[in-house]
């Protein structure tokens, strides 16, 4: 089974610096064309699923991708973004500043305590819960695309490499990159690639570091 991983198109908030969790932020213009590209990937390849998480800005992602395909898309919250609580719709600079402790405390203990704010461990338990039901429910030959966020999406990759969890700033998920992963039954899952963006660059699109994707030191 073909598992395609795809981050959302960007958002505004993205471009400013802003670190969003589960605050529903649209697509801007810059995103749905990302999203367009990505549809392009995907146009000539036979989906049989398609899996967003019930934020908009995935959503609108999904259904850009979906356009070739006509595909049912399933809204699944299991792929949510995670909660970061007050921490959301605030500069990441903003956030160390007058977090820095609680967000390292967060950064290094995959089941920290912090108000309002969901542990990694959480994340990683309930996007793993998503992945493990579109397995379920489909077979071996399907190829399916899910569309959820950066965070989200590190957290299944450091699942399938075996990796301690609270490295998941080691590596990179941008804005609509695609990430491959290979069921091959039997539960063995096999990272094929990471972080593609060839589409992207195919069409003069941009990648740049967001707050999610900045390591916290």
């Amino acid at each position: 089974m073909d598992i395609y991983l795809v981050r959302h198109g960007a958002t505004l908030w993205n471009k400013m610096g802003i670190w969003q969790g589960q605050r529903d932020v649209e697509l801007d213009e810059e995103g749905i064309s990302q999203a367009k590209a990505t549809a392009e990937r995907f146009k000539d390849m036979k989906i049989d699923a398609m899996y967003t998480s019930a934020l908009k800005r995935a959503i609108k992602t999904g259904e850009i991708i979906n356009q070739y395909h006509n595909l049912q898309i399933v809204k699944d919250p299991d792929l949510n973004e995670c909660n970061i609580g007050s921490w959301d719709g605030k500069k990441l600079e903003e956030i160390l500043l007058n977090y820095k402790e609680e967000l390292e405390y967060w950064h290094k203990d995959i089941w920290a305590l912090v108000e309002g704010v969901e542990a990694l461990g959480d994340v990683q338990r309930r996007a793993v819960r998503a992945i493990k039901r579109i397995v379920k429910e489909h077979n071996l030959e399907d190829r399916i695309v899910v569309v959820a966020h950066g965070l989200t999406i590190r957290t299944i990759i450091s699942w399938i490499l075996n990796i301690p969890l609270n490295q998941h700033t080691s590596f990179r998920v941008d804005n609509t990159s695609v990430s491959h992963v290979i069921y091959e039954g039997d539960y063995r899952y096999v990272l094929a690639s990471l972080n593609e963006t060839w589409h992207l660059e195919y069409y003069g699109l941009e990648t740049y570091l967001t707050p999610e994707e900045k390591e916290i030191d």
